[in-house]
């Protein structure tokens, strides 16, 4: 039993108790449960968000709250103080299968618990990871789930069965981010102190979602209404991170902020007291970045809501090698911000209203080997909608339009290439409407059925320009150059069974407007973002999944299976040979498929917690213009995929957490022998994709101590290495070729390069 308080004043002979009942393990709400006052034998029932309110005599010194549901233990609560106006309830889930007896009935679906591949990680996971260089990280903890590449630095993107970075929707607070990573992919932007959940759909999304075609992706930041208030941040080995959630007495408003900044940049001072001339890259390089997020939540009446979200981030990165001759520098970021208006309706139904932007860019300028290259690209969306939620006899109905406008520069060039200087400026102008339904309903307490659709209609716009054989298409701005309509269904079904097993059935049709055209088989952040366009057709694919769960008492087990076929993949033509070309004219159109099995145990509870997680799969690509057509491994195909995650609580004072990876190696295209052709080197390639780099594995440990202070209400050191054992991981692997006495007399010989030896930190945390 504990004391809280939340008293809103209603006239002058009563006051209302009014709060949320949310689940202690996920941070869900908890709809249905049952709050009682004792002593005056009154209450109420939480609607489909969590929320209650109960109207108590306003005379009344001290209220006895029990909050009860049929899933969670029973909770008993003392309100002495009224000064606060809202709480929170956090409910502990029980185990409900005893000898005696059998579960008939359990919760209602929420709102996509049918659907397979959905995954869910709080912020006490995020934490218990071990830190990198002194920064916990919401990706990395991610890539330990079944079917997600489980591999990051240098890697600028996540990968979800099979697919690439451009085939995820990433949403932080509703505002779509297209490049999620900073550092070259060594950590992403979300900070992980405002960081409340991360929900994973890995490709079956749900209907009311604009996601990927591989998945989607919401990370939600701490309600600083509905959550705990805190002054947060760390100080580690290349970064520091300010944070904080505060709400104002009445509880009607509230701000979360968080601020990081990277200062890796200081490194390039010092570095020549420690680093040989030859190998001090800080000295030959300059990298920062910065992130700074926030959410305000306005709550004007019970039942009105009003969020504004923002985010801004950017990277800056210089390297100036004069040994290979190059001196360059890039700078890409993103910029969000997003407003929504929620109306509750009604006990069970919900109206909202969004409108959001969203722009990404990429800018890269240098020299290389004589060579003059500046080459920028940008991405801006603006998108309106509406949406409305109603929850009625065993149905949870969500329908609701949306409209966005594209605009897209996938490349403004200029190349200095011997004197000869080449300029290439593309734009491109499109919008979509698009209507959506969905209903996910109870049939029995055994059977739930979720079914959608969404129905696109997209309008490609000018000015536009494409010059073909025999005509040239103009169009001015603005006009409608084509028009398509793409329809979406997903239908799922789920099982349940007295035992707490459950098994997973789902088909889902998936359509990305988007591409990603990859420049490099480098992971860089200056890929091209490229709307479709009448010469350039949306991704489309078809994802058919099974799952199986169980719970029982602090341990989680499933597995699944699942296939993917693929349409209008993309793969950026560099090396054309014709001069002048339209932009749509530079791509490689083919298919793909993608198939296989996951496994996942995880124990949830306990001083000893852990998960173990395997994915066995094989991701394929097929372009009549690249080997005949013939099948090929993709690049980032892994046959082998497997984490395991461990973090054991000594007592209140130390915990100690591990993480260990393997993973089959990427694949890339290498020449399989040489020749001597007119006084040339010229090579010999067996297929495409066809060497595969060795296994990657690495263990990282990490020790967190808490500090006892006066000061803090938290201050914790955080101890960690990185790739405890050394192991020479490869990046990427290139040809060197050394010269000899003669023309003829040569040597090339291959060369891996890898990023990261055996790396300790430490970093400490804080929270007032």
């Amino acid at each position: 039993m504990f004391v809280m308080s939340g008293w809103t004043s209603v006239g002058a002979q009563n006051r209302c108790l009014s709060g949320r009942v949310v689940d202690r393990d996920s941070g869900e709400s908890v709809r249905d449960a049952h709050v009682w006052e004792n002593t005056l034998s009154v209450g109420s029932v939480t609607d489909s968000s969590g929320y209650f309110k109960i109207c108590l005599p306003d005379d009344l010194e001290q209220a006895l709250l029990t909050v009860s549901h049929a899933s969670f233990e029973t909770q008993r609560i003392v309100v002495e103080d009224f000064s606060k106006e809202t709480f929170v309830i956090v409910l502990e889930r029980k185990d409900l299968l005893q000898s005696e007896v059998q579960i008939v009935r359990r919760r209602k679906a929420v709102i996509n618990d049918i659907l397979p591949g959905q995954h869910l990680i709080t912020g006490s996971d995020i934490s218990r990871m071990p830190s990198f260089l002194g920064e916990a990280d919401v990706v990395r903890t991610l890539q330990q789930s079944p079917g997600v590449q489980s591999v990051s630095e240098g890697i600028g993107g996540v990968y979800v069965r099979g697919g690439g970075p451009g085939q995820n929707g990433i949403f932080l607070d509703g505002m779509e981010l297209m490049n999620p990573v900073h550092l070259m992919g060594l950590f992403s932007v979300f900070n992980p102190i405002t960081t409340n959940k991360v929900e994973l759909f890995k490709g079956h999304n749900p209907s009311f979602l604009r996601g990927g075609l591989s998945s989607s992706i919401l990370v939600s930041s701490v309600d600083p209404i509905q959550d705990e208030n805190f002054v947060s941040g760390s100080v580690g080995n290349i970064a520091t991170n300010l944070a904080f959630a505060q709400r104002s007495k009445n509880g009607r408003f509230g701000v979360t902020v968080g601020f990081r900044r990277s200062y890796l940049e200081l490194y390039r001072g010092v570095s020549g007291l420690f680093v040989d001339e030859e190998k001090n890259y800080f000295e030959r390089s300059f990298y920062r970045f910065y992130d700074f997020n926030g959410r305000i939540s306005y709550h004007p009446a019970d039942r009105t809501s009003f969020y504004l979200s923002w985010y801004l981030g950017k990277d800056d990165f210089m390297i100036d090698d004069e040994e290979i001759g190059y001196d360059a520098g890039t700078n890409y970021g993103n910029k969000a911000f997003a407003l929504e208006w929620r109306q509750r309706t009604g006990t069970n139904s919900i109206l909202s209203a969004k409108a959001s932007w969203t722009g990404t860019w990429s800018d890269f300028d240098g020299e290389i080997i004589d060579n003059d290259l500046l080459f920028q690209s940008s991405y801006d969306k603006y998108s309106v909608g509406v949406m409305m939620t109603s929850e009625q006899s065993g149905h949870l109905i969500r329908a609701g339009m949306d409209a966005s406008w594209h605009q897209t520069v996938p490349q403004d060039m200029e190349m200095e290439l011997m004197n000869d200087i080449r300029t290439a400026d593309d734009e491109f102008r499109s919008a979509d409407v698009s209507g959506f339904v969905e209903d996910t309903w109870d049939v029995s307490p055994m059977l739930s059925v979720s079914a959608g659709f969404r129905g696109i209609w997209y309008f490609n716009l000018g000015p536009y320009q494409y010059e073909g054989l025999n005509k040239l298409e103009v169009a001015p701005s603005n006009e409608i150059v084509d028009r398509e309509f793409y329809g979406i269904p997903s239908v799922s079904v789920l099982l349940r069974f007295p035992a707490r097993d459950e098994v997973r059935f789902a088909w889902t049709r998936n359509v990305q407007l988007m591409h990603l055209a990859t420049l490099s088989t480098m992971p860089l952040p200056n890929d091209i973002w490229m709307m479709s366009s009448p010469k350039l057709a949306p991704q489309t694919g078809h994802l058919w999944s099974v799952e199986y769960s169980l719970r029982s008492g602090d341990y989680e087990f499933s597995s699944g299976a699942f296939g993917r076929l693929l349409e209008n993949q993309l793969v950026f033509n560099v090396n054309t040979e014709e001069e002048e070309m339209n932009f749509e004219d530079h791509f490689f159109h083919g298919k793909g498929r993608s198939y296989g099995v996951e496994l996942s145990a995880r124990k949830t509870k306990g001083r000893f917690q852990g998960s173990l997680n395997y994915t066995l799969s094989r991701s394929e690509r097929s372009f009549p213009d690249i080997f005949s057509g013939e099948w090929f491994p993709d690049k980032f195909d892994r046959t082998h995929d497997l984490s395991l995650s461990t973090s054991f609580r000594v007592n209140d004072r130390w915990t100690f957490n591990t993480s260990w990876i393997y993973a089959t190696g990427n694949n890339m295209t290498l020449p399989a022998g040489r020749m001597w052709m007119m006084g040339s080197v010229m090579n010999d390639y067996a297929g495409y994709n066809n060497f595969r780099l060795p296994a990657y594995h690495r263990l990282d440990m990490s020790a967190s101590m808490k500090l006892d202070s006066d000061i803090f209400r938290e201050s914790v050191l955080d101890f960690s290495i990185i790739n405890v054992y050394n192991r020479a991981n490869p990046y990427f692997v290139f040809y060197r070729v050394y010269q000899g006495d003669s023309n003829y007399d040569i040597d090339i010989r291959a060369a891996q390069v890898s990023l990261f030896p055996v790396m300790p930190s430490v970093s400490w945390k804080f929270k007032f």
